[in-house]
């Protein structure tokens, strides 16, 4: 009985408290001091009261998580494993299944399977929803314990089990996936009749521009008459990545700008007076899996009149984020900067950026491409691109 009479009072106390808060919330933020407080108050609570025993490293991931990604959707904590995987990317190979996620109001979505994974291989398209790998339930609230769960994965080489969720499909979708050495190879290129250059970017990573520079130096080896761009399916990367591949298209103006509370967080990224690319007529595809950095490289191609965009409207992803380490922790934050803008001034974000020419695939045949040309049957099965094609084929300068 005693027990039950300090619980009754501690949670009559407790009701008081969120009700005295609630009243005075508007008067006033909490301090540094008091937030400390009450951290510390219900850490106590949980270690005395929760049913069973609770791991405390676990607890503060939690704790970061929660207060980083109330900010936005792409701000959050990244444990130890998940900054190695995310450097790994950033890197340009890893060893893994190949699926680019992001969270999208509490889902867990498919932006993209990589080029050459498993994941890319089994069928998994963009868009999809993540529900389970194996027996772990894929949502927002443990997403760093799912990460980490694939990972150990990886290092076991073992195989997943992943159930997915595809609009218009009526059942979930399973696929087994088993880990790989995935060499991001973040572009390819081809000739097409007519003169016609094909340059496929999949992604942003340190050794982006060297890829483009090296498939231009093979373009160019004969007059081209038009280049395709295609950052379908691009989830995005480094920033300055994209906008080292944007300069090798202009030769003044803006980029890209930058816009955050911070003096470092404002920057105006702008061209310099060399163009790789010369006078090269473009067209770039996009679609709604063209995400961040592949919208900074569309919106600045497209305000700045250098290419004509064909496809769907991008995902809509215009914020810069900060990776920040954690002295001591072996973690980092991922923290939301600053927003960016197109040359024009457009902030796209959760906008997208709309083509000029909208041409909408079906599932099937964004099943169909997105891959790689070569699996193509013929590239003429790919709307977008034969659209692009046959636009640049006709252009008159």
């Amino acid at each position: 009985m005693r027990l039950l009479s300090l619980l009754v009072g501690l949670l009559l106390s407790i009701h008081v408290a969120l009700a005295e808060a609630e009243f005075h919330r508007d008067a006033t933020a909490p301090t540094t001091e008091h937030s400390q407080e009450l951290i510390h108050a219900i850490q106590e609570l949980v270690n005395d009261y929760y049913v069973d025993d609770v791991d405390q490293q676990a607890l503060l991931d939690g704790a970061l998580k929660g207060m980083l990604e109330v900010l936005d959707p792409h701000s959050t904590y990244l444990s130890p494993s998940t900054l190695e995987l995310l450097r790994d990317n950033n890197r340009g190979h890893y060893y893994g299944y190949g699926l680019e996620v992001a969270i999208d109001e509490q889902l867990i979505r498919v932006v993209t399977p990589l080029g050459g994974s498993s994941a890319e291989a089994a069928g998994v398209l963009p868009g999809d929803v993540l529900l389970q790998v194996d027996s772990l339930i894929a949502n927002a609230d443990n997403l760093d314990p799912l990460i980490a769960y694939i990972k150990q994965a990886s290092l076991d080489d073992r195989h997943l089990l992943l159930t997915l969720e595809r609009e218009d499909t009526p059942t979930p979708l399973q696929f087994r996936l088993s880990p790989s050495e995935i060499e991001i190879a973040s572009s390819e290129s081809e000739l097409l009749p007519g003169d016609i250059g094909y340059l496929k970017i999949s992604s942003f990573n340190q050794r982006t521009a060297f890829e483009v520079r090296m498939a231009a130096t093979q373009l160019l080896q004969q007059p081209l008459k038009g280049l395709v761009l295609d950052l379908r399916n691009n989830p995005g990367g480094l920033l300055d990545a994209a906008v080292q591949v944007a300069d090798m298209f202009l030769t003044s103006g803006t980029i890209v700008t930058t816009h955050g509370r911070f003096f470092d967080a404002n920057s105006d990224y702008r061209a310099t007076s060399y163009s790789l690319f010369g006078d090269v007529p473009v067209a770039v595809l996009i679609n709604q899996g063209s995400a961040s950095a592949a919208e900074i490289l569309a919106g600045a191609l497209s305000d700045q009149g250098r290419a004509i965009l064909i496809g769907e409207t991008s995902y809509g992803k215009g914020t810069v984020q900060s990776l920040i380490p954690l002295m001591g922790q072996g973690g980092a934050i991922k923290l939301t900067t600053a927003r960016y803008a197109t040359p024009d001034g457009t902030f796209i974000d959760q906008q997208g950026i709309a083509p000029d020419l909208h041409i909408e695939l079906d599932a099937q045949q964004l099943e169909d491409i997105v891959s790689n040309i070569q699996e193509l049957t013929s590239w003429k099965d790919d709307q977008q691109l034969f659209a692009a094609h046959d636009l640049l084929q006709a252009w008159t300068p």
